[in-house]
């Protein structure tokens, strides 16, 4: 059985390569898996270092593929979770990602400076 399945929802944070860089976050539900890729469709967050607060998605719906040897951190959210209700809510020293009734941490993303 493989560890993710069409139909799962997943958060995925794009590895970052530069110190400046905006965490890129994809929350999505996957379409299609093979061999170490992921064919998923869902929403995209970028989160500026210099930018204390924000809580809306960045676009519309996009798919995108995402490769199960880039580093990407992919987490798995529960199955009923409606991806289409959840912000991400930030402040200076945290960040969530929510929809009022489920949340999940993500302030270890957060640039320290």
């Amino acid at each position: 059985m493989p560890i993710i399945r069409e139909g799962d929802r997943i958060v995925v944070i794009d590895k970052r390569l530069f110190r400046d860089d905006n965490t890129r976050i994809f929350v999505a539900i996957v379409e299609e898996v093979d061999e170490g890729a992921i064919r998923a469709r869902g929403f995209s967050y970028h989160v500026s270092p210099y930018e204390v607060a924000g809580t809306e998605r960045r676009g519309d719906e996009r798919v995108r593929v995402v490769s199960m040897a880039a580093g990407d951190i992919i987490y798995v959210l529960p199955r009923e979770q409606d991806i289409s209700r959840l912000q991400l809510k930030r402040s200076p020293k945290s960040m969530s990602l929510t929809d009022g009734q489920f949340a999940m941490d993500l302030s270890d993303f957060l640039l320290r400076a």
